[in-house]
């Protein structure tokens, strides 16, 4: 009987010990909602100024996505990050370099493009997102550009330039990275910057933006705070909130942190996209699907990320791209009998609304809670060398039963 009192002592006090120390991931695996089926969105950025060629990409796009249905019906969705505007080359180069000229979607050279992206909507393969009016803070790029020659020919080359050439600290738009480390800009700047942003987008497709993915994620509450002031309901982040730069020009994380459905000021809702589907880096469908599987085992959505340079390099990086796409929601929808294609701000709302596609059971809760949290290693490493994993061990077991109805 003693050793029984010690050892229930031990795993009491271990257990308490341990849920202090790990209470802001354990209150966030235990806050974020249990999806009862598995969800799979792609998500690419940078679509929108650049290259005309992606007219032809996208409406490539549309006819993969098109063949594919889900266990309602349903397409899959791309998810599209637009850029709104980037620089009119032919105006800086007119003036020596020495002004920053915008050119937007609107315009008419551009004119191929928006209608790929409305063709891919009037489908439903596609949903818009706002991105970025730049994919740059327009004064730290002509700063830089001084000095810089490449960045100048860049600058006045003919055409739309792709901004997946500038350097990486020059693509966070919410940052003065003039210099290294980088400094805040002003607030009431970036302020009127998102706001304007906002009403741009309602400009060229005729909706006001639900959901803005920020560029680089890098972004920061005087921002945060203007997009949804002006009407955006969604945020989607990598789970963290990138707020500067190093000397290095490396993303420095802040102190925030996020899970699926956490909600901010004025109710904005985020939502978490931490899965790499990059083919140009050589990632393959086979690493998706994995990914899919993993995140759908602790019932949480698959956003997988696809950036646009995925698609408009030479074209054979382009074909490799699209084959590994099929290949993809082939094998998803193999695996996965009750997979789910939907957008991000539908998810959003799923989770607003705690549809049917959410668990609100608390016997579910307790099921993928230890699931959720044997992600992270040294708390699963801990939980074995203290013995609070059986407790946990013995919760798992008796929900399985109800928790697991239909799970793959």
């Amino acid at each position: 009987m003693i050793v029984m009192g010690v050892a229930l002592v031990w795993i009491v006090g271990t257990s308490a010990l341990l849920a202090f120390i790990y209470r802001k991931a354990l209150a966030h695996a235990w806050a974020e909602p249990v999806l009862r089926v598995p969800v799979l969105i792609l998500e690419s950025d940078d679509w929108g100024y650049g290259p005309v060629v992606q007219a032809q990409r996208l409406d490539q796009i549309v006819e993969l996505l098109a063949r594919f249905r889900d266990s309602r019906g349903s397409p899959p969705v791309m998810t599209l990050g637009v850029i709104l505007a980037g620089p009119d080359t032919d105006r800086i180069r007119a003036d020596g370099c020495r002004t920053y000229h915008r050119v937007s979607l609107a315009d008419p050279r551009l004119a191929p493009v928006r209608d790929a992206m409305l063709r891919g909507v009037e489908r439903g393969v596609f949903a818009l997102q706002l991105h970025g009016m730049e994919h740059y803070w327009p004064a730290c790029l002509m700063h830089a550009a001084a000095a810089d020659e490449k960045l100048r020919d860049w600058l006045m080359r003919s055409g739309f330039p792709c901004t997946e050439a500038l350097p990486s600290p020059l693509q966070s738009r919410w940052i003065d990275v003039s210099t290294l480390p980088s400094r805040p800009l002003p607030a009431d700047q970036v302020a009127a910057a998102a706001t304007e942003e906002i009403a741009a987008f309602t400009e060229v497709f005729g909706v006001n933006p639900k959901v803005v993915v920020p560029s680089t994620f890098v972004w920061t509450d005087a921002v945060e705070s203007a997009w949804v002031r002006a009407g955006a309901r969604v945020v989607v982040t990598p789970g963290i909130r990138n707020e500067s730069r190093d000397a290095e020009g490396r993303v420095v994380a802040g102190e925030h942190t996020y899970f699926n459905a956490a909600t901010g000021p004025r109710d904005v809702l985020y939502i978490v996209r931490d899965c790499y589907f990059e083919p140009s880096f050589g990632h393959t469908h086979r690493s998706a699907i994995q990914a899919l599987q993993r995140n759908t085992h602790v019932r949480q959505p698959t956003l997988l990320e696809i950036h646009r340079v995925n698609f408009i390099e030479e074209e054979r990086q382009a074909e490799r791209t699209l084959e590994e796409v099929t290949r993809l929601l082939d094998a998803a929808c193999a695996q996965f009998s009750d997979i789910r294609f939907m957008d991000t701000a539908e998810l959003a709302q799923h989770y607003r609304d705690r549809s049917d596609l959410v668990d609100m059971r608390i016997s579910a809760r307790i099921h993928f809670l230890p699931r959720r949290r044997a992600k992270i290693s040294r708390l699963r490493k801990l939980a074995w060398a203290t013995c609070i994993i059986l407790p946990a061990w013995l919760a798992y077991l008796i929900t399985r039963p109800v928790a697991l109805q239909g799970s793959h």
